[in-house]
């Protein structure tokens, strides 16, 4: 392999992975506040994505700016089902992660069903910005390089909202210690409302983007919450710093793989990856320990 080759599948792979890890992120807010495994969190990916492409191919609207309105509907939507069905789970803490992962699990396919209701079973992608730059020896795919800025400025703007923010500042509490944050007066219930809510619209969010570089359907929001799972168990369950890690090395692994095999055996090869980081590191690589 030269050089030259062996930059372009890098950064092929780190651009990919940035979009992956913008999508993980809200995987991992959720699960570190509330415990909540989401396997509802690729259909929230899917059907922003799929809204991006209907709308470019109707009315030629950017996903850039369908991003912002994907998010919004994701947030309010997130928030009732936090609000009128994950409340509603048992007290008790094995009881809730068995039901949680049962009614996200309903949930998805119910969001599956709605997206083939909405906007059929075929296949749709945004042909926007299609060329590609030249810098030396490289390439760059215009619309992946797009759907990485946006990814780390969106990435950026939540890492300073949960710094900057009482409201973010409530979410890190809660993540880190419940009982910690109730005693200094955070409403833990609101809080896991709005964390619910904004993972899901980061995932609406990282949908638009990945309408740039996949084609999609209704019913492949398992792919995406496989990958966001992988992403957030390799870098370690509630581990901002390890989702944007296990992101980056999900896309390296894509993209080396495809290179050198095919793009079959490359859709394979994160999850080979996540389970031999789990053998040798069963918390991932930033993941904390049990005592």
């Amino acid at each position: 392999m030269s050089a030259a080759t062996f930059a372009q599948i890098t950064l092929d792979g780190l651009l990919l992975g940035g979009v992956y890890a913008l999508s993980a992120l809200g995987f991992t807010m959720i699960f570190g506040v509330m415990r909540v495994v989401n396997l509802a969190h690729g259909s929230f990916v899917v059907l922003s994505a799929l809204l991006a492409a209907w709308a470019y191919e109707r009315y030629h609207v950017s996903p850039l700016l369908v991003l912002p309105v994907a998010f919004a509907a994701a947030y309010a939507l997130g928030a009732a089902i936090h609000r009128f069905l994950l409340r509603r789970l048992p007290a008790e803490v094995a009881s809730q992660e068995a039901t949680s992962l049962t009614l996200t699990f309903g949930l998805s396919y119910f969001l599956a069903g709605a997206g083939l209701a909405l906007f059929g079973g075929t296949f749709r992608a945004v042909p926007y910005l299609t060329g590609a730059f030249t810098v030396g020896p490289l390439s760059i795919g215009q619309a992946r390089l797009l759907a990485f800025v946006a990814a780390a400025l969106l990435t950026a703007a939540l890492a300073l909202y949960l710094r900057a923010t009482p409201a973010g500042r409530a979410i890190r509490a809660t993540s880190q210690h419940v009982e910690g944050a109730q005693a200094c007066g955070i409403d833990v219930d609101a809080v896991r409302t709005s964390a619910f809510a904004l993972g899901s619209g980061i995932a609406a969010a990282s949908g638009c983007l990945l309408s740039l570089i996949y084609t999609l359907n209704p019913e492949m929001g398992d792919v995406f919450t496989l990958n966001a799972f992988a992403v957030v168990a390799i870098g370690g369950l509630g581990s901002y710093a390890g989702a944007l890690a296990g992101a980056a090395i999900l896309g390296l692994a894509g993209s080396y793989v495809a290179y050198f095999a095919n793009a079959q055996i490359a859709e394979a090869a994160p999850y080979v990856i996540f389970i031999l980081v789990l053998l040798v590191l069963p918390a991932g690589l930033m993941g904390k320990r049990a005592a």
